[in-house]
């Protein structure tokens, strides 16, 4: 496809969006405030997923600053502690569940819980699309994160090897803080490689909770086609902008829905307790793929753990063959 026919297939892709959101808002299509709770359900995903990558960015700088400090028994202690929030997080996320169920509300707390439930939230969403979208689109780095070409696969290569060196290096020193934080940038280059492709994945999700705001719609599904489809015309900045601006806006209307009780809020306030099932399931795989790579740097996986109950079978298997042994010579 040539440039000047996509741009005109843009155009005029845009124009009738436009046409039938101002459609939607006279006629009040309320079917369509529905698919906003698959907005609400892609952003609490991702916020989940990005609270364990937090975390764990957290635990390096505690190992990075205080290094010099940490001898092996205070860093296995800071492992430790760090494997069991994961599930305290998950617990949290299954008592919000139940908490909004009864209240129907996007904030289950009250009192001075619901101020820090409201700043979480606030802090969240922010965080998540300036980081994960604004940020991004502006400096025109978004799309990388679906390049899997040889030269990415060399570079983590070499970013193996090298932290590889590094922890024998600091392992024969006995300085295990700087070890374990080799191991903790390769759990946060995972978890962050994670992340980025769901949030470029996550552009035709957004369009459909997006629907009631067609032109935004539209805006995601053609940035989503551009990386995974037409991606071998040259992307133009008009399409970024585009897509940074439509972000932008329904950002601005997520945070503000909850406090001025928008139409389309206002319609899906019986299905938020729903919500937190993904922010349930976003904190639930990351911990899965933080503590699974966690364990497998030591050692620990479970190929392994399968070897070693089959030795203890054997043994047992053994220890009674050699007992079963001693009563038939006894017998005899």
């Amino acid at each position: 496809m040539k440039e000047t026919n996509l741009k005109f297939i843009y155009y005029i892709g845009m124009a009738i969006s436009l046409v039938i959101m101002l459609l939607i808002m006279i006629f009040g299509v309320l079917t369509l405030n529905i698919t906003s709770l698959i907005f609400f359900y892609a952003i609490k995903f991702l916020a989940g997923f990005g609270l364990i990558l937090s975390i764990a960015n957290g635990f390096l700088v505690l190992l990075d600053k205080a290094s010099e400090k940490m001898d092996k028994k205070a860093t296995n202690i800071v492992v430790i502690i760090e494997i069991i929030i994961p599930f305290v997080f998950i617990g949290y996320a299954i008592y919000q569940i139940f908490s909004s169920f009864f209240k129907s509300t996007l904030f289950s707390q009250e009192g001075f819980w619901l101020v820090v439930e409201i700043l979480i939230y606030i802090y969240g969403l922010l965080s998540l699309l300036v980081n994960l979208y604004i940020l991004p689109l502006f400096k025109d780095t978004f799309y990388k994160s679906v390049e899997l070409s040889k030269f990415i696969g060399f570079k983590k290569g070499a970013k193996k090897a090298a932290r590889k060196v590094k922890k024998k290096y600091y392992s024969l020193k006995g300085e295990y803080a700087k070890l374990e934080k080799q191991d903790h940038l390769t759990i946060r280059d995972l978890l962050g490689t994670w992340r980025n492709k769901f949030a470029v994945n996550f552009l035709v999700i957004l369009a459909i909770g997006s629907l009631i705001f067609t032109p935004i719609a539209f805006i995601c599904v053609m940035y989503w086609l551009r990386l995974y489809v037409l991606f071998r015309i040259e992307r133009k900045n008009y399409e970024r902008f585009a897509l940074l601006i439509g972000i932008s806006i329904i950002g601005i209307i997520a945070l503000l829905a909850p406090f001025f009780n928008l139409p389309f809020y206002v319609a899906i306030s019986q299905y938020f307790w729903t919500i937190n099932i993904f922010y349930l399931l976003g904190i639930t795989l990351a911990s899965f793929i933080f503590l699974k790579r966690l364990l497998s740097l030591r050692g620990i996986t479970v190929q392994d753990l399968k070897i070693k109950r089959k030795d203890k079978q054997i043994e047992k298997l053994e220890r009674e063959k050699s007992e079963l042994k001693k009563q038939l010579e006894s017998k005899e």
